[in-house]
């Protein structure tokens, strides 16, 4: 048996196959079984692990785990070790953006998530790891959802100052936070700085941008050369593949981000090809037969 599991900020991926037949493919809030925020506290580990104790022979089986957090190797080691400490079949953990190289088909590949956060990884030849952003919202994160939030808020304010009327996204942002000015709905957007919170509104910028917002047409090709740019530190740092996956929520359902993504790419590192993984990364790396994946994620 192969148990997969994607740990995301928000919500994590679990799926179980025996054999070509999937017995278990279940969604839930990471919250909902991780304790103090913390991957390799052992009533984390035991909860995360309950989600498929009750499938028959479980307790042997192969466990691949892709985890956002997971940032060093001293991070994996913990984990993977509070692990076996409940789990008698073999382990192996990563960070989550690992898992689209092998679920995209390759064996190495520049790993590029864009959904409720952001974060560039990537392999040098001596298989170390390279890392660009995910330093959370508040910080950077661009193409996320709630960096695309927080520069879409940002912009509004700079076009206010400029002495610009509202546009589209300016209207949005009001009538979301139920206010009659530009300078309320920033101190609405300020006084809940929550990932969930300043995520949920990234749809706005999008609807805008359909709407005709030149202001948030700009802010979504920024995040894309933002993210570009990312790519491109990597690759100068030593990172082997010349092929670009991408998935998260927002990449992968908004195209004027991905598209945007693409040519920046191109005019960056036009050595590099990029590809979109639509569909969860543990369907993929089940239908490539993960067991053998077991073996070639590094």
């Amino acid at each position: 048996m192969f148990v997969g599991i994607d740990i995301g900020g928000t919500k994590t991926h679990v799926l179980a196959a025996d054999g070509d037949d999937v017995v278990l493919d279940r969604v839930l809030p990471t919250r909902e079984w991780q304790h103090n925020g913390l991957l390799d506290d052992e009533r984390s580990v035991e909860s995360l692990l309950s989600t498929f104790a009750a499938l028959g022979d479980s307790s042997h089986s192969a466990v691949v785990i892709g985890a956002h957090g997971l940032d060093t190797r001293a991070q994996v080691r913990d984990f993977e070790r509070a692990l076996r400490g409940q789990h008698r079949g073999p382990i192996r953990a990563v960070n989550d953006v690992e898992l689209l190289g092998p679920a995209a088909g390759f064996t190495e590949a520049i790993a590029v998530v864009a959904g409720t956060g952001s974060k560039i990884v990537a392999h040098a030849a001596d298989g170390s790891m390279i890392t660009a952003g995910g330093y959370g919202h508040l910080l950077g994160d661009p193409g996320s959802a709630a960096a695309l939030a927080r520069e879409g808020m940002r912009a509004v304010l700079d076009a206010r100052d400029a002495g610009a009327e509202p546009d589209v996204l300016a209207q949005q942002l009001m009538r979301h936070f139920s206010v009659a000015d530009v300078e309320a709905a920033a101190n609405s957007f300020a006084e809940d700085s929550r990932l969930a919170a300043w995520a949920s509104m990234a749809p706005m910028v999008f609807r805008a941008a359909d709407h005709g917002s030149t202001l948030a047409e700009v802010v979504i090709d920024d995040a894309a050369r933002e993210l570009a740019r990312s790519v491109a530190n990597v690759v100068a740092r030593g990172a082997v593949s010349s092929d670009v996956v991408c998935a998260g929520g927002v990449i992968t359902n908004q195209p004027r981000l991905y598209d945007a993504f693409s040519r920046h790419v191109g005019a960056l590192t036009p050595d590099l090809t990029v590809h979109l993984l639509d569909v969860p990364p543990l369907l993929e790396l089940l239908r490539l037969r993960a067991t053998a994946t077991v073996r070639t994620i590094t």
